[in-house]
């Protein structure tokens, strides 16, 4: 029951990010999440970030970087305290216009009903690639 309540939650989390809404956003991690984004330093959201304020600053470069031009859920694989997600994203550049597309992978914890930790791993190199003039 807790695993497939840990699922409810991310998904209550997506759909929350899809409507642009960080109270809902935040309202669905603890107050000291972490959430760790590859890739080189001043890429985009890449780095790690720490509690609420982290999070907003953290989804503010992201917007700053990219437009999402599609995004899809695959799958969900949950054990205990662990949820993971298998997405694929196409999305645009901003500062350059150009496309990139990628396979990404979610990587959640979950602690007395609320997500303490994200990690995110994607294809790096693909968006290193679209930030080039």
């Amino acid at each position: 029951m807790a695993t497939e309540n840990n699922v409810q939650l991310v998904k209550r989390l997506y759909d929350a990010m899809a409507r642009g809404d960080m109270v809902a956003v935040l309202a669905l991690m603890s107050d000291d999440v972490t959430v760790v984004v590859p890739g080189p330093a001043g890429l985009g959201a890449g780095g790690t970030w720490h509690g609420h304020e982290g999070v907003q600053q953290c989804f503010r470069k992201l917007r700053e970087l990219q437009r999402n031009e599609r995004l899809e859920i695959e799958d969900f694989v949950a054990e205990a305290d662990r949820v993971v997600v298998l997405l694929h994203v196409a999305a645009t550049v901003l500062s350059t216009g150009k496309m990139f597309e990628s396979d990404i992978i979610h990587f959640f914890t979950v602690k007395d009903g609320k997500i303490v930790s994200l990690r995110d791993f994607f294809d790096t190199a693909a968006v290193v690639e679209a930030t080039r003039s």
